[in-house]
């Protein structure tokens, strides 16, 4: 059998960095630096051909090629843009970091929701919020995708959160929560301070659905929640609801047990609460002042909006601006104690109606438990004209705005005017409140009045006034306009409607001549206070 002699073949080798550096290398000659594990070859002469004298280095697994690509530049190939500089590629990349970093090459099925993430984000959670290195703080991004949780989920102090869309990101954590610890990982409790607390928290742009879960905000503040979704799955009944909301889940709940540690500056914009038994909860154990702001946010489909179950002289500023509240089963807002709210330009569609639609109220709108600068102004509703839309007008008098300080309703009712001498009746009131306002146009045949009434009740709500300021065209009474207008009179009259004996609703009424009157129509905005 034949011998088969096989030579060693090679390369110059040294330390590079123990050393000079890489020597230039002859043309071709290769050179393996050990110690930095690097390998270069010689470049050549110029008269050889080679654009320069020196070596190159060749790529290896042990380089980092994004280190390499260090000529980012904004705008580059725009040569107006002259005062961007030059980057890495790592440095570029390293602005963002998104959840597919802590879940890897299989994040496209992850994200189809039947795979549980909740150490994934717990993972980042740790890594980008509760390090002490400032540079590794970072957004977190989450691409749209379903992302199922079958734990309890814990948010850090200082996390910031981004979802790609509102839409398209969902966070489902069915029956399990979300709750809210500090930056060293600790729960909330008599240890945590006020320093120390949860606080600066920035979530955007994602949904979070739930069944039985909830979004636990105790000991939260200085934080903002933008184009934020809680969705569940609450449908309005066929029979009303009976459960306490003492004890009913909630989309987002938390507990002001812990002096200094109350959930207080808090925004929340753009934000949606769909679908929830009750979206909003808050259990006091101690008077305190909070402040809170709803800003173009959307509460829809609740069965109530916002619950709060307080202390004596509890100041909740709370600040409603531009809200919507719609097919809300009971109360849009409630709570047995609280001062100091405020609802600015909020609408109100279908709310405390039960089973009912809007004609047959079953709940006031909004339930103050104390009539301390608690206040509506600039509001809508669609309940007075759908009651004043029923045929009969026979509908209890429940306030929109029960033990408002001051509510100002800017929908502008209307009916048609009929002659009567008995009286018709033109709207119905909650005898709970103390005075109403009645801004009104009349108009019979080719003539109008406008007016604003004052109606009051005493001390005990059983008796009722009413005082009428107009003026009508033409002015003199002696003119056929001037007798129409003036025999067009108001009156009210408390009555009881709730089928016992509680005389409950103020019925305003009108009374047009048959002899003198003409039909027309009228229409009128409402404020009142208790």
């Amino acid at each position: 059998m034949a011998v088969i002699q096989i030579s060693k073949i090679q390369v110059r080798r040294g330390k590079k960095i123990s050393n000079t550096g890489v020597p230039q290398l002859s043309s071709a000659e290769f050179a393996w630096a050990i110690d930095s594990q690097e390998l270069f070859i010689g470049n050549g002469s110029i008269t050889e051909g080679a654009p320069y004298v020196g070596n190159t280095k060749i790529l290896t697994e042990h380089d980092n090629i994004l280190e390499l690509a260090a000529a980012y530049r904004f705008a580059s190939t725009d040569p107006a843009m002259s005062y961007s500089v030059s980057r890495s590629l790592q440095s570029k990349l390293d602005e963002y970091v998104s959840i597919a970093d802590f879940i890897g090459d299989t994040f496209d099925i992850v994200r189809l929701g039947n795979t549980d993430c909740t150490a994934a984000f717990q993972y980042a959670f740790s890594e980008l919020f509760q390090t002490t290195n400032a540079t590794y703080k970072k957004v977190l991004v989450i691409p749209n995708g379903n992302y199922l949780f079958t734990q309890d989920l814990r948010i850090p102090s200082t996390a910031i959160i981004q979802g790609e869309t509102q839409n398209g990101v969902t966070l489902n954590i069915g029956s399990n929560n979300i709750y809210f610890i500090t930056e060293d990982g600790d729960e909330v409790s008599t240890s945590v301070t006020s320093v120390t607390r949860p606080k600066n928290v920035n979530i955007s742009n994602l949904t979070i659905f739930r069944t039985s879960g909830q979004f636990v905000l105790t000991g939260l503040g200085d934080s903002k929640f933008s184009n934020v979704t809680w969705l569940g799955d609450y449908e309005i009944p066929i029979v009303d609801i009976t459960t306490s909301p003492l004890t009913a889940n909630a989309a987002l709940v938390w507990q002001n047990s812990i002096i200094d540690l109350q959930v207080d500056n808090v925004t929340f914009t753009e934000c949606k609460f769909e679908k929830n038994l009750i979206s909003v909860k808050c259990l006091q154990s101690f008077p305190t002042e909070t402040k809170l702001f709803f800003t173009d946010c959307k509460f829809y489909e609740n069965d109530i909006g916002v619950y709060i179950n307080g202390e004596p002289d509890q100041s909740n500023r709370w600040v409603f601006l531009g809200t919507t509240f719609e097919l809300i089963a009971k109360q849009a807002f409630v709570t047995n104690y609280g001062t100091d709210t405020l609802f600015d330009s909020c609408q109100f569609s279908d709310c405390g109606n039960g089973i009912n639609n809007a004609s047959g109220p079953k709940y006031p709108i909004v339930e103050f438990g104390q009539n301390k600068n608690n206040r509506l102004i600039n509001c809508n509703t669609n309940r007075t004209q759908a009651i004043l839309d029923s045929s009969a007008l026979t509908a209890s008098g429940f306030s929109d705005a029960l033990n408002a300080s001051a509510a100002k309703f800017i929908d502008r009712n209307y009916a048609n005017i009929y002659k009567t001498d008995g009286g018709l009746p033109l709207a119905v009131f909650d005898t709970r409140n103390r005075y109403f306002y009645v801004e009104y146009f009349l108009k019979l045949n080719a003539y109008s009045r406008v007016g604003k009434l004052t109606i009051t009740l005493d001390d005990d709500h059983t008796n009722s006034s009413i005082t009428d300021e107009y003026q009508y065209s033409p002015f003199l009474t002696t003119d056929r306009g001037g007798a129409l207008m003036t025999n067009f009179e108001f009156a009210v009259s408390i009555q009881s409607r709730s089928g016992d004996s509680t005389e409950e609703t103020l019925v305003l009424s009108y009374t047009n001549p048959t002899a003198t009157g003409e039909t027309g129509s009228i229409s009128y905005n409402i404020s009142y206070g208790a």
